[in-house]
């Protein structure tokens, strides 16, 4: 009588070789669509709004964005966004070509328990850190005026003169200088 023999699995470990295409076209793909290649100098996003304003705000609608530059001024309040106190730090010069940057740092998108606190001068942005009262437990340097830096927020609009940046962050692999 025959006797049924069941396939054996093949031995070789396949589970590398599936999982390879799924990574590489998961790296192409953020690479290509979300990752910007490098920083964007204020300087050229500034020209860009200068020369085109509505092509500019539809080429950065929606995106998140890197730029690098020098902080100008720095300002704090309900003023820079109609829903939370935040930072805005400006990038510019005197001698620009136009629209400032302005990126604005948020408290909401802080680790607990720290806060953004602006000089009395206006010339420095701190980092607080806070009990659950919020009383003040200490503090550490942040974002200088003249200080040349680089942020990654998101497009949010144009606005009196102003490239608006949202939920601002020091560019990872960037740091402060």
């Amino acid at each position: 009588m025959p006797c049924a023999v069941a396939n054996e699995p093949d031995k070789t470990d396949s589970s590398a070789m599936k999982i390879f295409p799924v990574a590489l076209l998961s790296a192409l793909l953020a690479s290509s669509v979300f990752a910007q290649d490098a920083p964007i100098d204020w300087r050229t996003i500034a020209t860009e709004f200068s020369e085109d304003q509505a092509a500019a705000e539809a080429k950065y609608a929606g995106k998140m964005i890197t730029v690098t530059g020098p902080v100008s001024s720095i300002a704090e309040g309900a003023m820079t966004t109609e829903s939370t106190p935040a930072v805005a730090v400006i990038l510019s010069t005197q001698d620009g070509p136009g629209p400032d940057v302005k990126c604005l740092f948020e408290n909401e998108d802080l680790e607990p328990n720290t806060q953004l606190a602006v000089t009395d001068d206006a010339s420095e942005v701190l980092i607080r850190t806070v009990d659950q009262v919020g009383n003040e437990t200490g503090s550490r340097p942040f974002i200088q005026s003249g200080q040349q830096i680089t942020v990654s927020g998101s497009f949010f609009e144009f606005d009196a003169g102003d490239i608006v940046l949202r939920h601002c962050r020091m560019a990872a692999g960037a740091p402060a200088q």
